[in-house]
């Protein structure tokens, strides 16, 4: 059997699960659990961009700007606040 055939059959799989989960609990069944996440996901995405842009500011000022030198520190910066 090769790769082609295996990823035919898993795309098939899939597909028929999908028009399975839409028959038997609608379209909303889709989308259950979205809530949550998106109310613990939103405020810390929130912060670490807010906490990444301060960071560049001053790392800006330290070394050559917007270089990967200071992507790179005020990626870390907004890591740990986190």
């Amino acid at each position: 059997m090769n790769m082609s055939s295996v990823n035919r059959a898993d795309n098939c799989v899939r597909l028929s699960l999908f028009q399975s989960i839409l028959e038997k609990e609608g379209p909303r069944s889709l989308f259950r659990g979205l809530g949550p996440n998106l109310v613990g996901v939103a405020p810390s995405r929130a912060v670490y961009f807010a906490c990444y842009s301060k960071a560049k500011e001053r790392f800006n000022g330290i070394f050559i700007p917007n270089s990967n030198i200071v992507h790179i520190c005020s990626a870390g910066s907004a890591g740990t606040c986190l």
